[in-house]
């Protein structure tokens, strides 16, 4: 699902789990050669650091992020989470390299192509299609997509997985977090043993295609009795299962650009609109279709201009929402729309964050909360101009010393989280203005 520039690397897909983690370690050790040559640098200079922080170059930054193109699967789709954290969590010049990875991999060679339709179709897969073109339109961290035509003459996208991803997934994500913990590049109050096993299980989902069919379906569904007659609209590939095998998904092929492209030339209010129904959006899986897709990659979402419709991509990372779940997300937005203390000292409990054993902290959090809500305090909010991100980063330092008092959210919020940052960010990214309260409003979490 993730655009691809026409001038895309092409490798194997290193399948076996030993010639990937050895892709990994060799990594980890180019980058501390990098590392020490770095920090002999600084010796000389009198800037004496520790070996891990020296590793932190941008060298080192642009190396992981084409090991990991290269690699794809689990480990590249990890990158993809630690980028969408962007500086919250890791050093600026790894943020900025790592953001490549949200839109570009390496393809497989025809050859490998071939093996996994050979597998997945049999031998006379080609009976299947009137035509099908090996070169791909795109490739991802999971899979690539190729375009082809049914014998009916319909027009089709079949997202190929690359093989060896689904067995690969323990191994890559537990090679990768020694690489992190190597590195340094994941702050130390962070435990990412308790996220580990979050995870892998989240991408054991999402390499399975025919539960993606299934959410895709059922994400369709909402869409279409929820926001049929929407303009801008939004626009859910129908799924084909006759073609689709828990490694091929099959999808009629839906015209347009990725949305960040289009937004280049797109008029401020054009922008603003497609911002505003994104969030609306956001508020529809929260609170109706209690389905929310997790992945706010901006790969994931193209633009149709002709038809005036967003078209969304990947529904691989979608997740059902629970009563509960739903319940403190709702009143997470009307503890920040109605800037209440309590309510939001309530929605932190309610999350599983613990802060009885410091209420210093929790006033800490609060406070950060309340600075978020001036997104939504009745005022157009200029995503691109506030500098609330930069703010939320600062005060969250200050929390740093306080990690050990504070337990974080349950593993299981992870991925909602991710789509909420995800959401901002790429709210941001377009450079959306828009007044947040109205849509709130709009939505019934709060009252006019």
């Amino acid at each position: 699902s993730d655009s691809d520039s026409p001038k895309r690397a092409t490798s194997a897909v290193p399948s076996g789990r030993f010639s990937r983690f050895i892709q990994l370690g060799t990594t980890a050790g180019r980058m501390a050669l990098g590392g020490a040559t770095e920090k002999i640098g600084r010796l000389a200079r009198r800037a004496g650091e520790e070996l891990p922080h020296a590793l932190l170059t941008v060298d080192n930054a642009r190396l992981l992020a084409e090991r990991l193109a290269r690699l794809r699967g689990a480990a590249m789709k990890v990158g993809q989470m630690l980028s969408l954290e962007g500086d919250n969590m890791l050093p600026p010049e790894f943020a900025k390299a790592l953001e490549v990875l949200r839109s570009s991999a390496h393809r497989m060679p025809e050859s490998q192509v071939l093996e996994v339709l050979d597998r997945e179709y049999g031998r006379d897969w080609k009976n299947r299609f009137a035509s099908f073109d090996l070169e791909p339109l795109a490739a991802a961290s999971i899979g690539q997509v190729h375009p082809a035509i049914g014998l009916e003459g319909r027009k089709l996208a079949l997202k190929i997985q690359y093989p060896g991803v689904a067995e690969s997934i323990d191994s890559d994500v537990d090679n990768l977090r020694s690489l992190l913990s190597l590195t340094r590049l994941v702050p130390s109050g962070i435990d990412l043993d308790d996220i580990t096993a979050e995870v892998k299980a989240e991408l054991r989902r999402e390499v399975d295609y025919a539960r993606e069919l299934t959410q895709l379906t059922a994400y369709r569904g909402a869409v279409l009795a929820h926001l049929p007659e929407s303009r801008p609209g939004i626009r859910i590939p129908e799924g084909i299962p006759e073609l689709s095998t828990p490694r091929i998904l099959a999808l009629e092929l839906v015209p347009g650009i990725p949305l960040l492209d289009w937004a280049k030339t797109a008029s401020q209010e054009k922008r603003d609109a497609v911002g505003r129904l994104l969030f609306e959006l956001l508020l529809k899986e929260l609170f109706v279709f209690h389905l929310v897709q997790t992945d706010p990659n901006p790969g994931n979402y193209f633009y149709d201009g002709d038809t005036d419709q967003l078209v969304l991509l990947d529904f691989g990372a979608t997740r059902e929402v629970s009563d509960e779940t739903s319940a403190v997300y709702r009143k997470t937005f009307r503890g920040l729309a109605l800037a209440d203390r309590d309510l939001l000292r309530e929605a932190l409990a309610d999350l599983g964050v613990d802060a009885r054993q410091s209420p210093h902290a929790a006033d800490l959090l609060v406070d950060l909360a309340l600075e978020a809500a001036e997104s939504v305090d009745g005022r157009v909010f200029d995503f691109r101009a506030s500098n609330l991100s930069e703010r939320l980063n600062t005060r969250g330092r200050e929390l740093e010393k306080y990690r050990k008092e504070l337990s974080p959210p349950p593993p299981r919020y992870l991925f909602f989280q991710r789509k909420l940052g995800g959401t901002f960010l790429l709210l941001r990214q377009l450079g959306v203005r828009m007044n947040c309260r109205e849509v709130l409003i709009e939505a019934g979490i709060i009252d006019s």
